[in-house]
């Protein structure tokens, strides 16, 4: 197995310098921007997974500067995921670099996906967790992915496209709230446009907002309704700061259903939306939810009960 390892990492270096060709210290790499970008990303996570020496890790770290600049490319991180990402974007950036996105999150969840289920994403942003789910429930289940940022959502469908998943993925344009209303939606900076929020604070961590815009705030209950499903098997939430007021507005799915639940939980931007995390936990626990696992900023619920 190490053997093979070696041997990959090998034949990714080979492509990485035949895509490079011959350069000096500090030029620019020869060759099209976009297999410039893809032979340094996928070299970048060969390089990570197969290095035999601890002390050359970073090395892919030094070399960046002869292949920037980078451009948006497609690339399928996995069999059936096909996903457009910025290397400038932070989460489309780590998929590049890792090949994948909250690991220990989707692997708390994932059993609780099953073939023929139905999986709720609330900011779906790009589109990781609705586009691995949609392969867990296939053609007789159906992932709702909430995603009010306007130019995500653009990236969102085409990701949805392009991995076969139009049957499947149902992309509701919409922000998540405890009544039926109209949001300030506030639109992070390219660095990290997953920080786009309906906190204007936690939108501009990164930088200014690019823009704000009104959008429709719904119940994930009435939007549950709608979509006419009989179950609901997983839940994740991650919304900037507005998982308080998105779990408020989905109080009958989870007492119906009892779904598996992953909330982000990050105090400083829940209290820039009115709540935190102990707020979010007492409310957990009213709902007869334990926590199971905290990682990456998430915190996965269960049902230990009848409500």
């Amino acid at each position: 197995m190490k053997g093979q390892g070696v041997r990959k990492l090998f034949l990714a270096l080979i492509g990485l310098l035949v895509v490079a060709g011959i350069f000096e210290a500090g030029d620019y790499v020869l060759g099209q921007p976009t297999r410039r970008t893809k032979a340094y990303f996928r070299f970048y996570r060969a390089w990570y997974a197969y290095c035999p020496l601890e002390a050359g890790k970073d090395w892919p770290h030094g070399l960046a500067r002869f292949f920037e600049p980078f451009v948006p490319v497609w690339e399928e991180i996995e069999p059936g995921v096909h996903m457009w990402l910025d290397p400038y974007d932070m989460v489309s950036g780590v998929m590049l670099m890792s090949g994948q996105w909250e690991a220990k999150t989707w692997q708390a969840l994932q059993p609780h996906v099953p073939v023929g289920g139905t999986f709720v994403d609330v900011g779906a942003h790009i589109g990781w967790y609705s586009l691995k789910a949609a392969r867990l429930v296939g053609p007789q289940g159906r992932v709702l992915a909430v995603e009010p940022n306007q130019q995500t959502l653009v990236t969102l469908r085409d990701n949805i496209h392009a991995s076969g998943a139009d049957a499947v993925i149902v992309v509701l344009p919409v922000a998540c709230a405890d009544t039926e209303t109209t949001l300030t939606f506030y639109a992070a900076p390219r660095a990290n446009t997953g920080e786009s929020s309906l906190s204007l604070t936690n939108a501009s961590q990164d930088g200014p907002v690019v823009a704000s815009y009104q959008v429709r705030g719904r119940r994930l209950d009435d939007i549950v309704k709608e979509a006419g499903v009989t179950r609901v098997d997983a839940v994740k939430i991650d919304v900037e700061g507005a998982e308080f007021l998105v779990l408020k507005g989905a109080v009958e799915t989870l007492d119906r259903y009892r779904p598996a639940v992953s909330v982000e939980l990050i105090d400083q931007q829940l209290k820039s939306m009115g709540s935190s995390v102990s707020e979010v936990m007492a409310f957990m626990r009213s709902h007869r939810y334990s926590p199971i696992q905290t990682a990456e900023y998430n915190t996965v619920f269960l049902p230990v009960g009848p409500p």
